[in-house]
């Protein structure tokens, strides 16, 4: 079995492969198969990324929550941790951590107590295992907030057989790619 590092490697290269226009075409497919799912329809709150680095896109995601006058909450990295703050515009972001675009921080920060979240990974497995970036803020984050609903996003070339998951690892409740959702 390959390690989280070496599966990171392999996929991120994977990943940076994808020309503009196929990851267009696979981030609006992955966004459309959210925005209709139940778990979409029926949240109030929804706990999104702003894609960075070739990630699943989530500017439609976002977009139709606004419009559909759902409150989203985006990550914010600040002292090795990450919290998630209210966002009514994307005027509301600054350049943070990593150049991802996030909340100042200054704003409202989120609960965590219920609410929908769209959760990035480098790879999935179909046990829907997930492999982040290593530095376990989206762990520790969503297991301090079971209650959060975990949809994973990404594109089909980022499944892999298996994951080696460790017990800290949060599992997905679904994973959508632009192929298939499970």
């Amino acid at each position: 079995m390959e390690t989280k590092q070496e599966i990171r490697e392999q996929i991120r290269k994977l990943r940076s492969g994808i020309s503009a226009d196929d990851w267009q075409a696979a981030t609006d497919i992955i966004a459309q198969k959210v925005i209709a799912s139940d778990s979409f329809r029926e949240a109030t709150d929804l706990y999104c990324y702003m894609d960075f680095d070739g990630e699943a896109g989530t500017e439609h995601i976002i977009d139709e929550a606004w419009r559909l006058g759902k409150d989203v909450w985006l990550p914010r990295v600040a002292d090795g941790e990450m919290e998630f703050y209210l966002v009514e515009s994307e005027k509301e972001l600054v350049r943070g951590t990593f150049g991802i675009l996030e909340p100042s921080g200054k704003g409202v920060k989120a609960s965590g107590r219920d609410g929908l979240a769209i959760v990035p990974g480098i790879a999935f497995d179909r046990r829907r295992n997930r492999i982040g970036y290593g530095k376990g803020f989206y762990d520790r984050y969503l297991r301090a907030h079971p209650n959060l609903e975990k949809i994973g996003i990404a594109f089909d070339i980022q499944l892999v057989d298996k994951i080696p998951a460790k017990e800290y690892d949060c599992r997905m409740n679904m994973i959508f790619t632009e192929k298939i959702e499970y």
